[in-house]
């Protein structure tokens, strides 16, 4: 756990709160930085809400937010869930604590770059009706070849890029996982219209087509089902302690074939998912809501086209020298990205490396822009001059 034999750990677990209120038309919820997601989405259902949430239960949502955040299935229609934050109470290097609104200049910088910045408190999200989704469905198709599942994830991302991308009323994300199986997960929302068959038929058709069993048919008809569908998936990973690497790819508009080859060929042949089996690539849509809403310190703000690499294993389980090869075949994969035109890397604090041996970060493609990453640096030299915020996801930033 420790960076440094002089590095104080601040554990806010036993921060718990979660409060509902009402400010005018808006209904908000304030989360406490020991809330985690599980803890957050069970108590959202009772409200007929929804929010833009990840999909780790056990992940902290305060954490999340500072860091980054990611895109979910919700997000094309809510944004993520950083862009929903209207206030947010942190404490500064200094030990002061200040209430921040959008029209502090400190605001925007600690929902992406927070954990740079200072100690993130509490935060205040405004949520959406329920009724924000229509209904979901779910196809999780067996493989047993690493080629089929390149073959499955060519056809299911053009069907993807096609029919998906182009119809904002529609999310679609496709994840192939060291367990053997193919999961596409597609999220219709409150203005769509036509039949749902019209996106699930051709999936079906395509694992047929290739001879791979659909060994799941699941149909969600609330934001409740569909935020904790992958939570028994999530559960079967156990281990102690587990090992991960993370790390982004995307693209600000539709994917080139040449970047969908690259992604089938290279990323879903090549990951690790049989020595780290619970590894799993997740490729989805973004886009809508997300690049329509304020920008944050994040460069999911920018794509249409988002994906996932996930390398995650018991590391206890490991020898040192698999452990190695893991995280070689992981970066291998990654520097093999950075030379595909159109693909952006390590676009998300939250799922960056930044202390990758050898790799080069850019703050401009980590942010979003220059513009973001210039906006960062200037607040860490204000807020926190002596750098006493330096073990986080963008340490190799500033220095």
């Amino acid at each position: 756990m420790f960076a440094s034999s002089e590095a104080i750990v601040l554990d806010l677990a036993h921060l718990k709160s979660i409060d509902f209120h009402q400010e005018g038309e808006s209904s908000l919820v304030t989360v406490g930085a020991g809330v985690v997601f599980r803890e957050l989405v069970e108590a959202v259902k009772g409200r007929q809400a929804a929010l833009p949430v990840g999909t780790g239960p056990d992940v902290g949502v305060v954490g999340y937010i500072v860091n980054g955040g990611l895109s979910g299935y919700f997000s094309r229609r809510l944004g993520l869930l950083g862009q929903r934050v209207v206030r947010l109470t942190m404490v500064t290097a200094e030990g002061d604590i200040r209430v921040l609104t959008p029209e502090d200049d400190l605001f925007i910088a600690m929902l992406g770059a927070g954990s740079a910045l200072g100690t993130v408190v509490d935060v205040t999200i405004l949520m959406a009706p329920e009724s924000i989704l229509q209904s979901a469905e779910e196809r999780v198709v067996a493989f047993e070849t690493r080629e089929q599942a390149v073959a499955f994830a060519r056809g299911a991302l053009r069907i993807q890029r096609e029919s998906v991308l182009s119809n904002g009323s529609v999310s679609m994300e496709l994840v192939v996982s060291g367990k053997k199986a193919l999961v596409v997960t597609l999220v219709f929302y409150d203005a769509f219209q036509g039949s749902t068959a019209e996106f699930t038929k051709p999936l079906d058709d395509l694992a047929a087509s290739l001879n791979l069993s659909i060994t799941l048919k699941s149909h969600w008809s609330t934001w409740y089902e569909t935020a904790t569908a992958l939570w028994p998936v999530i559960a079967e990973e156990k281990g102690s302690p587990l090992g991960m690497l993370q790390h982004c790819m995307g693209t600000k508009g539709p994917p080139t074939d040449a970047v969908l080859d690259f992604i089938c060929d290279t990323v879903v042949a090549e990951a690790p998912l049989d020595q780290a089996q619970f590894s799993i690539v997740e490729i989805r849509t973004l886009g809508g809501a997300v690049l329509s809403q304020s920008e944050l310190p994040t460069g999911n703000c920018h794509h249409q086209f988002f994906v996932d690499l996930i390398t995650l294993y018991d590391a206890k389980a490991k020898t040192v020298s698999e452990r190695q090869e893991i995280a070689t075949l992981t970066q291998r994969v990654m520097e093999k990205a950075r030379h595909v035109d159109g693909l952006s890397v390590d676009f998300s604090g939250t799922h960056s490396q930044p202390d990758d041996v050898d790799a080069s970060v850019s703050a401009s493609v980590i942010f979003g822009t220059q513009a973001m990453a210039d906006t960062v640096r200037r607040l860490k030299t204000m807020v926190d001059p002596a750098n006493r915020f330096r073990f986080h996801p963008f340490a190799k930033l500033f220095g």
